[in-house]
């Protein structure tokens, strides 16, 4: 939920499952934001898990991709299973360049996807009715809860839609939103008007 775990609680499940012989799979679907919120290597987060996977597409903006590491063993039984299962890529060398600029370029300014989120959530606890835990909000998404009686939850997406604003409807009770690359101070800016039109 956008949280990042503390390396000390990852060393000491990845140490109680080596006793026990389990291997440790990494799903990393963000691990270069967590990694920029701990300010760490990603190696640094990656090194209590055996296998990894992480996403290209999520904080690094590449259009679509994700990678999965681990011994040569592991990785070729993947690769195996990933053919029988129909789950191959032909002519994929443009998207791969797309992922080596994600994980060249983009890397570095995750942290501006996370200083939006907090300036995101800050300005949400002004709005009456919206609740937040401001420390939840560690890397680019903030998660928040609306009063029930203020605005139907599928109201608030489809018109929040109608003026381009994408929103995941509540999950759990709580709403989700995701800043990127893409997304300026000056975006959220409009999001909030619009939210507080709203409510």
């Amino acid at each position: 939920n956008g949280t990042v775990v503390p390396l000390n609680i990852m060393k000491e499940v990845y140490d109680i499952a080596k006793s026990h012989d389990i291997p440790v799979h990494l799903d990393g679907a963000r691990l270069f934001n967590a990694a920029a919120y701990l300010n760490v290597e990603p190696s640094d987060v990656a090194k209590y898990a055996d296998s990894v996977m992480f996403c290209l597409s999520k904080g690094l903006c590449a259009p679509v991709g994700s990678m999965l590491a681990g011994t040569k063993t592991f990785v070729d039984k993947a690769r195996r299973n990933r053919k029988i299962l129909g789950g191959a890529m032909r002519q994929a060398g443009i998207l791969a360049a797309a992922g080596i600029i994600a994980l060249e370029e983009m890397t570095k300014r995750l942290k501006a996807d996370h200083e939006n989120a907090r300036y995101m959530a800050e300005r949400l606890m002004e709005i009456k009715g919206i609740e937040l835990n401001i420390n939840s909000v560690q890397i680019d998404m903030v998660w928040f809860r609306l009063s029930s009686s203020i605005i139907d939850p599928d109201t608030l997406v489809d018109k929040l839609f109608e003026k381009n604003i994408k929103i995941n409807g509540p999950e759990g009770g709580l709403y989700r939103f995701v800043t990127n690359n893409d997304v300026s101070k000056e975006d959220i800016d409009y999001v909030m008007e619009c939210i507080k039109e709203l409510i």
